[in-house]
């Protein structure tokens, strides 16, 4: 099982997409190229040695590409962090 990771209280952490190339599989749910995302957790990812990151948009509802899939390649965003006071 992977561990979860989600960002302390004292933080908001926003991801900027880079790169929004489809999966070889269909997804019911695709991020956009140069939008912003929040961060809900990053976990471990299953088939690499890379960092999976599950997002939501700006209502809150979380992005997920399909039922079985919940996050996407970390290296398809770049990570900005706000620290909240």
């Amino acid at each position: 099982m992977p561990e979860l990771y989600a960002p302390p209280k004292y933080l908001d952490v926003f991801l900027f997409c880079i790169d929004d190339s489809l999966p070889k599989f269909k997804p019911v749910n695709w991020i956009k190229r140069d939008h912003l995302y929040r961060l809900k957790y990053i976990s471990e990812s299953l088939n690499s040695s890379e960092y999976a990151v599950a997002i939501c948009d700006n209502n809150n509802h979380e992005i997920n590409p399909s039922e079985d899939i919940k996050s996407f390649r970390s290296e398809r965003f770049l990570f900005f962090n706000i620290i909240l006071n």
